[in-house]
């Protein structure tokens, strides 16, 4: 059964058409013949791929999965990912923090170095460093974090290549969701979510096949969008329900994404994810990554937004999260039992939320005492702005968790007309910085 679910993932359009891209900017041959699972050869070994394969081999199920059928050189090796831990390290100053010249760099760029690479995972990271290079790049500061994180900790350089190896390969099912998803341009709903919530079991499902990494990897990888506070998916887990690996991973995720793409102060972006989302995290690691921000300067002001205007979308902000209460107890009487539970699960949420943002400082009265403020300062600008931006992503995040539990508990029934109106409301929100 685990092969035939591999060998399927493996096979996904995304997937075949990302090979097919990769073929058309630099070989990629066939290692073996192809065969469908009917045993008829549909390919040659030792054949340069082109752009018919995507044609050739979409509509069949593989004997074998497709990451061990091609081949692509130069692929990624460990001193590729150490080049690219350096550069990152140069990029970024949070990270360069973490491997200061002597000892503790060099441990931490050898546990990078050390991580195994069968031939199907390097073909994926090749396929993400040639045709998604901010997947990449994002993989490599998860690798970064992690071995930091566990070194810390105290743990041998083994153990932070187990970590680095997590980090570096959390993302493989990324690989099989098609590029349109990923913009983040495109707001999605519903059933065009699906895709991306599925991407840490594909991951994981790849992962497993190779005796190289313990199987506390491949449950990692499965549980890195895992919540302590039971947020999380693709299972909702909670607690000691999730890995030490994993929870590790789960932390390292959301502060690496910070770091994605051209975002502005990623670092403040950290630091409040961190204050507003504590009870997500473990908190055997989050101080570790309070060490590290403490070290640097604080961000120079480059934001446009007046803190009035970020009070005022604060304030805004705050009034919708509010709301779900009695949009929650209008629509409970209409509701058989199932569709009760996921709303008192959400009111839990968002009662969480709301103390998260209390213990932030983001009360009605603080924000009236800073908008009164005539001549607020530049870091005061930036923090508010980004604030505005975290609970706005908090928002969306939230919405999107009320529509997986109600689809599952409710087998995608409508929502009441009040759910229905506060979620177009999220969906409303203008896009952050």
């Amino acid at each position: 059964m685990e092969q035939s679910t591999s060998t399927a993932a493996t096979e996904s359009p995304a997937f075949l058409r990302a090979i097919t891209q990769l073929a058309q900017q630099r070989p990629v041959v066939t290692s073996r013949a192809i065969y469908n699972h009917n045993g008829i050869k549909l390919l040659e070994g030792g054949v340069q791929v082109d752009a018919g394969l995507y044609d050739r081999l979409l509509s069949h199920r593989l004997a074998t999965p497709l990451d061990e059928s091609v081949d692509s050189d130069p692929s990624v090796t460990g001193a590729v990912l150490r080049e690219a831990a350096e550069d990152a390290m140069l990029r970024w100053p949070f990270f360069a923090l973490m491997g200061p010249a002597g000892r503790v760099r060099s441990m931490l760029l050898q546990s990078i170095e050390a991580i195994p690479l069968p031939r199907p995972v390097a073909l994926h990271l090749t396929l993400a460093r040639e045709t998604r290079p901010a997947l990449f790049e994002h993989s490599v500061l998860m690798a970064l974090l992690c071995a930091h994180l566990v070194r810390e900790g105290g743990a041998p350089i083994h153990d932070m290549t187990v970590a680095a190896s997590a980090g570096l390969l959390h993302d493989l099912g990324m690989l099989h969701i098609a590029t349109e998803l990923l913009d983040a341009s495109n707001r999605l709903n519903g059933d065009a979510r699906r895709p991306l919530y599925a991407h840490p079991l594909t991951g994981s499902m790849l992962i497993a096949r190779f005796h190289e990494y313990p199987s506390t990897v491949a449950r990692a990888v499965l549980e890195h969008h895992e919540r302590l506070d039971g947020s999380g998916y693709p299972r909702g887990l909670a607690g000691d329900t999730i890995s030490p690996l994993g929870r590790l991973l789960s932390l390292c995720e959301v502060v690496t994404a910070m770091f994605d793409g051209e975002r502005e102060h990623p670092e403040l972006r950290v630091s409040l994810l961190l204050r507003i989302g504590a009870r997500r995290f473990d908190p055997a690691l989050v101080p570790s990554i309070h060490r590290l921000l403490r070290t640097l300067p604080p961000p120079a002001d480059g934001v446009d937004a007046t803190v009035a205007e970020s009070v005022e979308r604060l304030g805004a902000l705050a009034a919708l999260l509010n709301r779900w209460h009695e949009v929650a107890q209008a629509a409970a009487p209409t509701l058989a039992p199932a569709g009760r539970a996921v709303l008192k699960s959400m009111a839990e949420q968002a009662a969480a939320l709301q103390r998260m943002l209390f213990e932030a400082g983001i009360t009605p009265e603080q924000l009236d005492f800073i908008g009164a403020s005539s001549e607020p300062d530049a870091p005061l600008r930036t923090e508010m702005w980004a604030l505005t931006g975290e609970l706005r992503w908090n928002l969306r995040a939230s919405a999107n968790q009320l529509r997986r539990r109600w689809r599952a508990a409710t087998s995608g029934q409508p929502f009441p007309a009040p759910i229905a109106a506060w979620l177009d409301a999220i969906d409303a929100l203008d896009t952050p910085g």
